[in-house]
């Protein structure tokens, strides 16, 4: 049996993370990891994708807890480990990748048209990645580990030379603009493989075609930055965004003139003098001036792919998230509790983790926090609070605050990401990817 924690060591520090949807078992797992350079000079920011070395899947946890060894299946040693992945492409990016995610499965058939992908070379998956603009990257050739001379004792290491490259497709950006706004997210649709939503601190979502290159749409989707934007994982034309000013909007490629207002955040309490009673850097207060102090931003949205009428979103140094149901709009229907510290990314489970696929509740849901902790949470037979019995009575969220396990990282993660099968969760934390076996 290959081991329950599996690691990769970057030689810089990781910020987004994205598995491979072809990634349906552990022998198979990929990973794309976007790097988190803040000064541009020595080193630039780059784009790596990973995949499990296949001599891991010969290793077993040390039943010792010998630090640093796992023990082999064929012969019982004790075998010094490093990095279970081992780098298979690499490009470089101008600045640190906001957001990674691969091609959805279903697109795979068509990559090796004229339209989509690089052809004439064996291309089944793509890659995007957002910062300045959305880049479309094809994973070509091999997929032999890059290997690096004078690893001795990681498990593989050096093996081959590098068959694989990252070949950057297109670049998509708004070519009618003498500057293109930061990009601080997108979401590839599932059921529409061609197309892909992004957001931007410009207080738009752009629908590209990206079998064309051309915008499809863009609207005006907030009153302030658009943080987060997520398809909806069951329809082609709904997709839902999160923002500055406090809002999840949901909107409709059908009729775009209308937009559905899920939840509203609310201001911070005030004192009598005006003034917050918690301060917040991120959301100034105008107390000086007697003006009505901002909601706290929404940072981050994801639905659940079991039940897709869930979404989760997190606050702005906010250690809690809220569970949305997009068939009751206006109050959470959960929340859950536990972290102590500022969510920095959520992540919802496959099916494979929703016993069967039949769930009365949103699903399996995996949140990391600056206080170094990955949580899950077993969400699959949750279901909310029942109403009010009166209508002066207000409804309130369902609080979660029991995860099903809980994992201590060295520092603070700011990445995760769940794949395998459904099997394994990624977290980001520094330099260190650690994938945990769930």
């Amino acid at each position: 049996m290959a081991p329950s924690v599996l690691d990769y060591h970057s030689d810089c520090s990781t910020f987004a993370l994205s598995f491979s949807p072809l990634s349906d078992s552990t022998s198979s797992l990929k990973l794309a990891v976007g790097s988190f350079i803040e000064h541009r000079g020595e080193s630039n920011n780059n784009l790596t994708v990973v995949g499990l070395d296949p001599s891991y899947l010969d290793l077993e946890d040390d039943e010792d807890d010998t630090e640093g060894y796992a023990r082999s299946s064929r012969n019982g040693a004790l075998v010094q480990t490093g990095s279970a992945f081992q780098p298979l492409a690499r490009a470089p990016h101008p600045y640190p990748p906001s957001a990674l995610a691969f091609s959805p499965a279903r697109l795979s058939s068509s990559l090796q048209s004229s339209s989509v992908g690089t052809a004439g070379e064996a291309t089944r998956e793509m890659v995007a990645s957002s910062s300045e603009c959305l880049r479309l990257w094809d994973l070509v050739g091999d997929e032999a580990p890059l290997g690096k001379p004078g690893q001795g004792g990681f498990v593989g290491a050096g093996r081959g030379a590098a068959g694989s490259r990252l070949v950057q497709r297109a670049m998509l950006a708004n070519s009618k603009a003498d500057y293109s706004a930061p990009l601080t997210s997108f979401s590839w649709s599932t059921l529409e493989p061609t197309h892909i939503v992004t957001s931007s601190i410009d207080t738009t979502c752009t629908v590209w075609d990206i079998s064309t290159g051309i915008p499809v749409t863009q609207l005006i989707a907030h009153d302030r930055e658009v943080y987060d934007v997520a398809w909806s994982p069951s329809s082609r034309d709904v997709f839902a965004s999160v923002g500055a000013d406090g809002s999840v909007r949901m909107f409709d490629l059908r009729s775009l003139e209308h937009s559905t207002i899920l939840y509203e955040a609310t201001a911070p309490p005030t004192t009598q003098n005006g003034s917050k009673t918690s301060p917040n850097p991120n959301n100034p207060s105008s107390s000086a001036t007697g003006s009505k102090p901002l909601p706290s931003p929404l940072l981050r949205l994801a639905f659940s792919p079991t039940s897709p009428t869930y979404l989760s979103v997190c606050h702005a140094d906010s250690a809690d998230v809220q569970v949305l149901d997009t068939r009751s709009p206006g109050v959470p229907a959960m929340e859950v509790r536990g972290h102590k510290a500022a969510i920095n990314g959520m992540a919802w489970g496959g099916s494979t983790m929703a016993n069967g696929g039949e769930t009365s509740g949103p699903g399996w849901l995996a949140t990391c926090s600056d206080d170094s902790t990955l949580l899950l949470w077993d969400l699959s037979t949750t279901t909310p609070s029942p109403p009010p019995t009166s209508r002066s009575a207000p409804a309130v969220p369902k609080g979660i605050t029991n995860p099903v396990l809980s994992y201590t990282a060295p520092s603070e993660i700011n990445a995760v990401a769940w794949g395998g099968g459904g099997d394994w969760v990624a977290a980001g934390c520094g330099r260190l990817v650690r994938c945990l076996r769930v």
